[in-house]
Parts: C-alpha cells; sequence; structure tokens
C-alpha cells in the first residue's frame, strides 16, 4: 500500500511538471508532445488512485487488527486456566483467570459506522469487556453457570452510550454486542482479532 501511496505521487508529479513545461515549450510541436506526455502521466494517476481507492475500501471492510493473545492449560476435569495477553495499542499486562467448561469466550461490545466512513478508514470502535468458560454440551451448560471474568470494568459506558444514541446517529450503521468461543485446547496459543463486524478467534500455526 505504501509503494502504491508514492507511486502515484510520483505519476502526479511528473504529469504537473509536464504541464508545467507546456507553458514554456516554444513550437506547436513540442507543446503537443507535452500535452500527450501529461494527458498519459494523468491517465496512469488517476488508474493508480482509482486502485488506491478500491484497496482502501477493501481493507477497510475486511481487515482484522490483532488485539490479544490467548492460551489455556488444563486443570482438572472440565476445569482449565486461561492467560489473557493484550496486544498492540492496548498491550499491557497479562490477566490469568480460572475457568470451567470445555470452551472459552471472548465478548465486548462494537459500535459499527455507516459504510461510507468505514470506506474512508474510520475502524470500528470496539472493547473485550468479558472472558468466559462455557460448556459446548447444553444439559451441563444449564446445571453449571458460566465462569465470567471482566477485562476492563464492569461497564463500557462509550458503548452505552452510542447504544442509547443510536437511532438518532446518522453515522452509525449498528451498535451492537459481539462474543466468539472456541474449544480449551492445551498447549494452543489463539489470536484474538477484531473486524469491522466484530470479534475473530484464530488458532495460531506453527
Amino acid at each position: 500500500m505504501t509503494f502504491l501511496v508514492g507511486l502515484t505521487t510520483a505519476v502526479w508529479l511528473l504529469a504537473l511538471v509536464t504541464g508545467l513545461r507546456i507553458i514554456r515549450a516554444r513550437g506547436v510541436i513540442a507543446r503537443l508532445r507535452g500535452i500527450l506526455l501529461a494527458a498519459i502521466f494523468g491517465s496512469v494517476g488517476a488508474v493508480l488512485m482509482a486502485l488506491l481507492l478500491v484497496l482502501q475500501a477493501f481493507q477497510a471492510f475486511s481487515g482484522e487488527t490483532l488485539i490479544a493473545q490467548v492460551t489455556t492449560r488444563p486443570l482438572a476435569a472440565e476445569e482449565f486456566e486461561l492467560t489473557y495477553t493484550p496486544t498492540g495499542q492496548a498491550a499491557g499486562a497479562a490477566t490469568t483467570v480460572r475457568l470451567t467448561g470445555d470452551q472459552w469466550s471472548l465478548s465486548g461490545g462494537i459500535v459499527k459506522w455507516h459504510p461510507w466512513l468505514t470506506a474512508m478508514g474510520l475502524r470500528s470502535y470496539h472493547r473485550p469487556m468479558r472472558i468466559a468458560g462455557q460448556f459446548s454440551n447444553l444439559a451441563r451448560q444449564r446445571t453449571h453457570p458460566p465462569t465470567v471474568y471482566p477485562l476492563s470494568g464492569s461497564t463500557d459506558w462509550l458503548w452505552e452510550a452510542f447504544y442509547r444514541a443510536d437511532p438518532y446517529l446518522p453515522f452509525i450503521e449498528a451498535v451492537y454486542g459481539s462474543s466468539a468461543y472456541v474449544y480449551v485446547e492445551s498447549g494452543q496459543v489463539y489470536e484474538i482479532y477484531v473486524t469491522p463486524s466484530g470479534y475473530l478467534i484464530k488458532r495460531r500455526s506453527f
């Protein structure tokens, strides 16, 4: 993307320089050559700019941002230890919790902007709120309340404000909670990503 931005800028500069030379050119043939060259540079620059916009829109609507890594360690039958380590801009100390179940989940609030803002590169607002353990078997889940631990306080006041004001804000497409869960696997490293529409968990390959 950076290379394409540089190339587009260089082509448009060449078109500008060529256009300035047309003013100083003497003779009809020299000016026609200059106009033709400027037109070529301008056309290439327009194509490159259109390609940049398409790539920017694609990245905005399909981009994934790594926000944390998770590891798990079985402690007993249907009981495990989970370590949550924030990465990127939210990097900080790891959180280790004890959970029950054969699955773990992450949940939090998402504010999805209107598509035209997303296309301009504005990323969805998000805040991971909870890590929880759960059972894949519904009968087991009914008899065992989920073990839940907060990641960032009990309430996301900003998300709450957007949620209540959503019907009156034209630049917001939706405000909702997002959750993702996977099975507990000993020795596996999980990567948590946020996308424009919610959370995504990937098992890292070695």
